[in-house]
């Protein structure tokens, strides 16, 4: 895959002295097992929120705000480890987040009062953004060129998953009865905190990999230079990173509009300007990606979609309870199932979906540029649908207050939400240069926490608290929130149309010069 034109600076398969290169699965298969269990972790404190709430008699909106605490720990650390991304080892960094990740954990379920707890809580956010910022450009980079959305969607499918086993696995283990209510819900965190720890250890190990990393080398384009062949630009993926140094001049940015809508264009660097180049101030940084017309509004309706995500994720076990009478370990095992199944197979289906469009409608195209920016519009383009659909149908499940209209009106619903989480996350990565993918993650998953599931909880608690627990009134006004991915992802798409065009026509112009 190629981003913006450029040859996708593919991680530097240089040979390593200190540790053998990291096999592609491997990478996958440890990446996707820590998505697993951080994200248990959300389904566990989601289960036990109201016995935490009794605990500490908090109120719903401070329960509420207990829920969305890790995105203070995010804001703080994310831009920081975007940052420093090309000067250390990703793994390392990442490491060094999960460490911080599990000993908050473990504090969780160690906490005192209040206060410690949502210090605790607070500093999950470290660890995140640490993983959610680095990890996916590595997969990308790393990924076979014709399964690379598939790769995506095996990686993002534990975020539900994880989620829906927090839920059960948690409400499993609170119906044997081992332990008091006041003291039980405290197990799973500390076994959660734990379970992550072979994994940091192994990340630490192949941190001394040298072929991991974000020290980038832009070259020209096939716009730029259209005698460039796709063949030729992927053989230049396997050189070493001395080779390429020699092969082609580096690109910096200038104040030239281009064909992504953005005002960043690239003219060739000399050598003595390029170590300068892979340190970019971070404001230069920030520019390029929100330069971006396309990353903006797809980064928005992402926020939008997950505000009522997580407001399902933190509140629903209890909705479901309440709003349509089921016992509590029928409302965990439900609703925690159905978010699996959803999860899973949801999110599977957008990766192969998009997988496919993509390599149908780039059968014909030999251009790098050009295949890039089909990929992206076949990616808005199942967004939008997705988007489209979701949104009666998740209104109307609600709206019966039924189980046999919630569950399987909102499973569809979810299904659609869930399609679209490959897409928009291969789009973050596609369409920005690689050094600064991080960057463009980070200020994605925190658009995505600050405007959807880190508040999203705590408006609806409020909003329980000031309508008396009215639940179905509450969770229908919250689902009219999924207009807004609708009303960004639609410009999308059509910005995504009219780039493939622009860069079709000046292909073809400069063929003819």
């Amino acid at each position: 895959m190629y981003r913006d034109g450029q040859k996708d600076d593919t991680v530097i398969m240089a040979s390593s002295t200190s540790a053998s290169v990291t096999n592609p699965v491997t990478l996958l298969v440890i990446f996707a097992t820590v998505q697993l269990i951080t994200y248990l972790d959300r389904g566990v404190i989601s289960t036990y929120l109201p016995y935490i709430k009794d605990a500490y008699n908090l109120s719903s909106l401070e329960t509420g705000t207990l829920a969305g605490a890790y995105m203070v720990g995010y804001i703080c650390a994310s831009p920081a480890f975007a940052h420093i991304a090309p000067r250390y080892n990703p793994l390392f960094l990442i490491g060094i987040g999960l460490v911080v990740w599990s000993i908050a954990v473990v504090g969780t379920g160690l906490s005192l009062e209040y206060g410690t707890i949502l210090i605790a809580r607070t500093l999950t956010g470290v660890g995140e953004a640490s993983f959610a910022c680095l990890a996916p450009p590595l997969i990308d980079t790393k990924a076979p060129p014709d399964k690379k959305s598939l790769w995506m969607s095996i990686f993002y499918v534990f975020i539900p998953v994880g989620y829906a086993m927090g839920y059960l696995l948690a409400g499993q283990w609170d119906s044997i009865h081992v332990m008091s209510e006041k003291s039980s819900w405290r197990i799973p965190f500390i076994a959660v905190g734990i379970l992550i720890v072979p994994f940091i250890v192994f990340i630490f190990y192949k941190s001394r990999d040298s072929s991991l990393n974000y020290k980038k080398r832009r070259r020209q384009s096939p716009i730029d230079n259209p005698s460039t062949s796709s063949a030729d630009l992927k053989e230049e993926t396997l050189l070493g990173e001395d080779e390429r140094s020699m092969e082609q001049p580096i690109l910096t940015p200038t104040a030239k509009v281009n064909l992504n809508g953005s005002n960043t264009s690239y003219r060739p660097l000399h050598a003595d300007e390029a170590e300068e180049e892979q340190h970019r101030p971070f404001f230069e940084e920030l520019k390029i990606v929100l330069n971006n017309r396309i990353y903006v509004l797809v980064i928005l309706g992402y926020a939008a979609q997950t505000f009522v995500v997580g407001a399902f994720a933190y509140w629903g076990i209890e909705y479901v309870e309440k709003a349509l009478h089921l016992d509590e370990s029928t409302a965990t095992l439900s609703f925690g199932g159905l978010t699996v199944f959803t999860g899973i197979f949801g999110t599977a289906t957008g990766g192969i979906m998009l997988d496919r469009l993509r390599q149908r409608a780039s059968e014909s195209v030999s251009n790098p540029q050009i295949e890039t920016k089909i990929a992206i519009e076949k990616a808005t383009m199942l967004m939008f649908v997705c988007g489209l659909l979701s949104l009666p149908i998740v209104v109307l499940g609600i709206g019966l207050n039924h189980p046999a209209g919630f569950f399987p009106l909102v499973g569809a619903g979810e299904y659609l939400i869930f399609m679209c989480l490959t897409p928009i996350n291969s789009t973050v990565v596609w369409i920005t240069p690689y050094q600064v993918a991080p960057l463009a993650l980070a200020l994605s998953v925190m658009a995505n926490h600050l405007l959807g599931d880190a508040i999203s909880p705590i408006i609806i608690g409020g909003l329980l608290d000031q309508t008396n627990n009215d639940w179905r009134t509450v969770f229908v006004l919250m689902a009219f929130w999924l207009v807004w991915p609708i009303l960004f992802w639609f410009p999308a798409w059509r910005f995504a149309r009219a780039e493939v065009r622009n860069a079709e026509s000046a292909i073809t112009r400069n063929s003819f010069c």
